[in-house]
């Protein structure tokens, strides 16, 4: 068979659209299906990180809403804060407090000392220690005083000695601690 010099061109045209297609597929059409490709897991990936991350965002506004303070809240507990600018004026807030109490009571102070601050978080806590003579009313009283007082005091250490005796028969110490919170 004879080809033509026409069919010749024929072939050799087709024989080159078809090498001018092999390259195109495999410099140009194929590297960038790939790279749309890797775009693609890309992308997905990212909407994925999003939605992970809107839902997260979703929660812990959720969460801070519950967590937050309110307005109520925050004043109950600034009712609850004893007046002063230091923690001294703080100190000397509950111990004028508590002898004002022993007093009207009858209850007997012996001794009372400042003793060195502490901390509870970031807060500075004061420290009271007193020493008295009592009898069993007399601690009564003393605790539900300084329950009622709501403010933020609490015992942190409370001894009571016993000693046979006609009207204080109890040597009662204890410690208090205030807490002193800046704005």
């Amino acid at each position: 068979m004879v080809m033509s010099k026409r069919n010749k061109q024929w072939l050799a045209g087709g024989i080159i659209s078809v090498l001018l297609c092999m390259v195109w597929w495999v410099y140009f059409y194929s590297p960038a299906q790939a790279r749309i490709d890797l775009a693609e897991e890309q992308y997905s990936s990212y909407l994925g990180k999003k939605m992970a991350l809107k839902k997260k965002i979703k929660s812990l506004t959720e969460k801070q809403s519950q967590h937050m303070i309110k307005e109520g809240e925050m004043r109950d507990f600034e009712n609850l804060l004893i007046s002063g600018n230091n923690i001294e004026e703080v100190n000397a807030t509950v111990q004028q407090s508590i002898q004002s109490f022993l007093r009207k009571n009858d209850i007997t102070l012996k001794t009372y000392r400042v003793l060195r601050a502490g901390k509870w978080l970031d807060y500075d806590m004061g420290r009271l220690q007193f020493s008295i003579k009592t009898n069993n009313g007399g601690i009564a009283s003393l605790l539900k005083y300084i329950e009622e007082m709501k403010k933020l005091v609490r015992i942190e250490k409370f001894n009571i000695n016993y000693t046979k005796s006609r009207n204080y028969n109890l040597h009662v110490s204890f410690s208090l601690e205030t807490l002193f919170v800046t704005e």
